[in-house]
């Protein structure tokens, strides 16, 4: 069965806190309270799973969470770091679809119609853990608060999923609480009705709805029907799509330089099919030993999206600069002028090398599947170091 949207959760799993354990060995596999310092009047901004085994829960006063765990690590919070943080991981989450909505510092939504929604969840999860060293439970699921549903069924470090074809039955035995606008005291109102589950709610009649929620009544009654249409609405339109790369080491090697250009135009070119773009400018960004920095852009008249299109133009551009042979500090290749993808795309390749489109579908379907690594462009295997 298709289906007609495919929606992402994505929730890191006790955010700050993971963070610290993260930076701190020493802290891992123990109780880590983030916020207020033992003895102020603040709270608890967050804390690991290991605190609330023992009732710790956020915003709770930091006098009660020292009291239910005197033991436990407290920490400072530190936002400048976890804004940080918060950015690489939309970073990666940008990179399968421009449509992310941040609903906070931890949380989002993606719309990310018409691609497989586990295998992309598995993908982006695995992405956060391998290069942030965090963990984030992801919800999949047709509509917006089903995927919110199914994340919060699977946190720690989960992943959950609930298709149209599973909705009924799981919403039959749910709580009413679990709806999105029914808080505590509606859920008391609604059980002394003797209503406490969403399979009861919907067999409510619509005038019931309507009596008993006033103008929200309509959609009281489509969420437990396991029907929510709310968009997945981005801040902003993505205008540019960018990959770079800084070296531990000053670089020279052309023929290094050239497989790194090919790898970057490859996530780039990855990243803009998966957003159902196309781009007509293609550019590169060189910064040398000495710190300065070139920028080289190429336009077309025909858009294009594929790896091979997108690495051509970089490395004629890069071939192009002055004093080529000069120590490269950082590397970069991006694509700008998006447009939304085309049915039928015309190639700026020659006429024997058109199969290079189909390639880059099935090697996105691979890199999706099995992750970035999988396989590759040959010019950007040419030579590792």
């Amino acid at each position: 069965m298709s289906w007609p949207r495919v929606i992402i959760l994505i929730d890191a799993d006790a955010f700050f806190a993971s963070i610290e354990q993260r930076d701190n060995p020493e802290y891992r596999g123990k109780p880590v309270i983030v916020g207020a310092r033992p003895g102020t009047r603040g709270v608890v901004a967050t804390c690991s799973y290991e605190a609330r085994k023992f009732g710790v829960r956020s915003a709770m006063p930091i006098s009660q969470a020292y009291r239910l765990c005197p033991h436990g690590i407290y920490v400072g919070h530190n936002m400048a770091k976890y804004q940080k943080v918060s950015a690489r991981m939309f970073d990666v989450c940008h990179k399968f679809t421009p449509l992310v909505e941040k609903v906070s510092i931890d949380e989002g939504y993606l719309d990310i119609t018409p691609l497989p929604g586990k295998e992309t969840a598995r993908s982006i999860r695995r992405e956060i853990r391998e290069s942030l060293g965090i963990t984030v439970t992801a919800g999949v699921s047709y509509c917006r608060y089903l995927a919110k549903i199914a994340a919060e069924e699977s946190k720690p470090d989960g992943l959950g999923v609930i298709g149209p074809e599973d909705a009924d039955a799981f919403l039959q035995d749910l709580s009413v609480s679990k709806l999105p606008g029914v808080g505590p005291k509606t859920a008391d109102s609604l059980t002394r009705e003797g209503i406490t589950t969403v399979g009861h709610l919907r067999t409510m009649p619509p005038a019931w709805f309507q009596a008993r929620f006033g103008k929200t009544g309509v959609r009281m009654q489509q969420l437990s029907m396991g029907i929510d249409n709310t968009p997945v609405s981005p801040a902003q339109r993505a205008k540019s799509i960018s990959e770079e790369v800084t070296f531990n080491e000053d670089q020279d090697e052309q023929e290094f330089l050239l497989a790194v250009l090919a790898r970057l135009s490859q996530d780039v070119g990855h990243r803009l099919r998966t957003a159902g773009l196309r781009c007509r400018t293609a550019g590169i960004k060189v910064r040398y030993s000495d710190f300065s920095t070139l920028t080289r852009e190429k336009s077309l008249p025909v858009p294009f999206a594929s790896d091979a299109e997108i690495f051509q133009c970089a490395k004629e551009l890069f071939q192009a600069l002055p004093g080529s042979s000069r120590p490269v500090r950082l590397l970069g290749v991006g694509v700008k002028s998006l447009e939304p993808s085309q049915t039928v795309q015309p190639m700026l390749l020659a006429e024997e090398e058109k199969p290079w489109q189909d390639v880059s579908r099935v090697m996105d379907s691979l890199r999706i599947k099995y992750g970035k690594k999988m396989i590759s462009l040959g010019a950007a295997i040419r030579k590792k170091r």
